[in-house]
């Protein structure tokens, strides 16, 4: 499952899938917070089955409080946040489409995600790196219940490639 954002694309673009009907995603909606009701409702009707959501830090924190419902289902469902500090997309469009004004983009939380895991009675993980990423997946998914891994991120970072507001294909951005 994702959230909406930059997220998404990554995981639209890199994430290996195995099965179609395996993606829950709220397409272009722009519905950041979908993502942790529908991992959760996508793990419970598939009978439990592992469960990932790719999410950012601000999309997260729209329905973080929902971690409570995972723990006392036992869901096992790993919480993937990438966190850049930011409204990443947003902020790549202004970046990219607004000289670099940046408004209301920039959210500095301080937010501890593997006390926040270990708050609601749930296992947290930090990854700073793509071996320490390949570690905490590997322990996440050997974990019954909840996970939050949080992945900080480079708030720099651009998804690409994309096409400009009011552009056609010919003159997609891709570097």
């Amino acid at each position: 499952a994702t959230d909406v954002g930059q997220h998404q694309m990554w995981t639209a673009q890199y994430y290996p899938f195995q099965a179609p009907r395996t993606l829950l995603t709220s397409g272009g909606l722009g519905t950041m917070g979908f993502g942790m009701g529908a991992a959760i409702g996508g793990c419970i009707a598939r009978g439990k089955q592992k469960t990932i959501l790719f999410t950012g830090d601000g999309s997260f924190h729209m329905n973080l409080n929902e971690m409570a419902s995972a723990v006392k289902h036992n869901l096992p469902l790993i919480v993937v946040v990438l966190d850049n500090k930011v409204l990443g997309m947003v902020r790549q469009w202004q970046d990219l489409f607004f000289e670099g004004r940046h408004s209301q983009t920039t959210l500095e939380r301080a937010t501890d995600y593997v006390l926040l895991a270990e708050s609601f009675g749930a296992q947290g993980f930090k990854a700073t790196t793509h071996t320490e990423l390949a570690e905490a997946l590997e322990e996440a998914f050997a974990v019954t219940g909840p996970v939050i891994v949080h992945c900080p991120i480079d708030r720099e970072e651009k998804v690409l490639p994309m096409i400009p507001p009011n552009c056609s294909v010919d003159e997609i951005i891709l570097k």
